[in-house]
């Protein structure tokens, strides 16, 4: 029996709403606490209930069915290690190239299945405010409510659900409680449940909360209907249906049981209604999808006039003679920064581990970045000027050829492990043979926050080029944590290549403390 199907077996027992409940609870009560699998195996374990549970189960769903969910929860991974050393066993004759794409769709799987969501979230509903806020109209024209009145939705329940929580846990630990429980006169119920199904969110509340009409378009365009009948069971890598629609329909009331990943995923829930779903005119997907491109220029910006004067960043730099642009230039006689910005999204099926789908993905958000960024230098070591538009007016601009020249790819979207191995994805230009330093806008956020001048960020780029044969991790964070402990210096190991990991845990308590701060002050 595979891990898939035992736990289908085990949720098949209880109702769909206890079972929520328990799923929800669990999230509240282990966010923050280094449960690396919470996130994925929340959306693993609600997406399969909605194919195992019934409405009413055949025993009730207690204090110790929900430690068995939680140990579920932390070993979710198991199974899928164990698969990845079996495939791999098999690989010992495979050629290099092989061998190569097996571990770059392996690495794209576990991207999948696994991710640091600590300290993100504040940045993902403000990037979602900043990419959507601004087309209200046209989604509300077209789906009967706009995205200001979901995102407000979604942080309604959410924190109705940590108020609620708070409550039902104060009862569940009274004195009088915990004598019964200890003496066995009662069996430990789980507090969600035995406080009258806590995460029920009454559709009449919310059409108070947030209006009548918005509430009902918004419940049609992003539920599920519980009790269906025709959901499947997935597998940790499968796309989960409750990530695109993240409420479940009971009638008169709903469930959001994916507490972060709702929160997470503001920035992509409208994306396939722009691209895919043919809903836009040609018009209204075009200044999105420039958009998009702008939100990531103009976070980039921002996040470097941290460390230089707002005078010295040049944006949206056009060619004098051929087509062409240059995103973010950052211009310092200490060295230049040439930044490109991507906000494509990976696809289903290089989230899948489908080579040739990762290869498309990775040129388009990371390959033609460095594309770009090349012909800038080689523009500036030719003699060539650009062209910035002032109030209008077009003026020329001569950017110095410095010594020091870094080409930096910030992409809206977490690659995983691929920035950290470039090399294999990117062919490095042999005349100003450049690694690009490629980070995601959200780790460029805490990144320039945690540097304390230009020159320790240059010292950084200089760590990350000089060692990049080296260097592999997931996480971008790991990186900088290395070099904040230890230095812009030439890594010397014996073996060919240094896997960082646990140095992110150094910033983790700061910026989940944002997460909460944000999400308690949020109005």
């Amino acid at each position: 029996m595979s891990k898939t199907d035992e736990i289908v077996e085990f949720l098949s027992k209880y109702s769909l709403e206890e079972v929520l409940s328990g799923i929800i609870e669990m999230q509240m009560l282990l966010y923050g606490h280094g449960v690396d699998s919470l996130i994925s195996a929340s959306e693993y374990f609600a997406t399969n209930a909605l194919f195992a549970c019934k409405k009413s189960g055949n025993i009730p769903f207690e204090w110790e069915d929900y430690l068995k969910l939680e140990k579920y929860c932390k070993e979710a991974f198991a199974p899928n290690i164990e698969e990845l050393f079996t495939e791999a066993l098999k690989m010992v004759n495979a050629t290099d190239e092989e061998k190569e794409a097996f571990l770059q769709a392996q690495h794209m799987k576990v991207k999948n299945m696994a991710f640091r969501g600590d300290g993100y979230i504040h940045q993902l509903i403000s990037f979602a405010e900043k990419l959507y806020s601004p087309l209200d109209q046209d989604i509300k024209a077209k789906l009967g409510f706009s995205f200001t009145s979901c995102k407000k939705m979604i942080l309604y329940i959410f924190h109705t659900y940590g108020v609620r929580v708070a409550k039902a846990y104060s009862e569940k630990y009274k004195v009088k409680n915990m004598i019964k429980a200890f003496f066995g006169k009662t069996k430990p119920q789980l507090p969600s449940i035995k406080e009258g199904y806590i995460f029920r969110i009454d559709k009449k509340n919310l059409r108070d909360a947030i209006g009548v009409k918005e509430v009902d378009y918004i419940c049609n365009y992003l539920s599920v209907k519980a009790f269906a009948g025709d959901y499947k069971k997935v597998d940790l890598a499968e796309f989960k249906i409750l990530i695109s629609k993240p409420f479940i329909d009971f009638g008169e009331y709903i469930y959001m049981p994916l507490l972060f990943s709702s929160l997470m995923n503001l920035p992509k829930l409208f994306h396939y209604t722009f691209i895919a779903e043919k809903i836009f005119d040609k018009k209204v997907v075009g200044i999105y999808t420039q958009h998009r491109g702008d939100v990531v220029e103009d976070l980039t910006q921002s996040y470097f006039e941290r460390i230089v004067n707002k005078e010295n960043i040049l944006r949206s730099l056009k060619y004098t003679d051929e087509d062409g642009e240059a995103d973010v230039t950052v211009c310092m006689p200490e060295g230049t920064l040439f930044c490109e910005c991507k906000s494509k999204i990976l696809t289903l099926n290089a989230l899948k581990g489908i080579n040739n789908d990762i290869k498309k993905d990775v040129y388009k958000a990371i390959g033609a970045a460095y594309t770009q960024g090349v012909r800038s230098i080689k523009r500036i070591q030719d003699g060539k000027t650009f062209i910035e538009l002032v109030d209008g007016t077009a003026q020329e601009v001569h950017i110095d050829d410095t010594a020091v020249k870094y080409i930096v790819c910030v992409t809206a979207e977490n690659f995983g492990i691929i920035p950290s191995e470039i090399t294999k994805y990117v062919e490095i230009d042999k005349d100003i043979n450049i690694v690009p330093y490629v980070v995601n806008i959200y780790d460029l956020d805490i990144i320039t926050q945690e540097c304390n001048s230009y020159e320790e960020f240059l010292g950084y780029l200089n760590f990350r080029e000089i060692n990049h044969k080296l260097i592999s991790s997931v996480d971008e964070l790991d990186v900088f944590g290395f070099y904040k402990e230890h230095g812009n210096r030439e890594i010397e190991i014996e073996g060919d290549e240094l896997h960082i990991t646990a140095y992110t845990q150094q910033f983790d308590k700061r910026y989940v403390k944002k997460d909460k701060e944000y999400l308690q002050n949020y109005k």
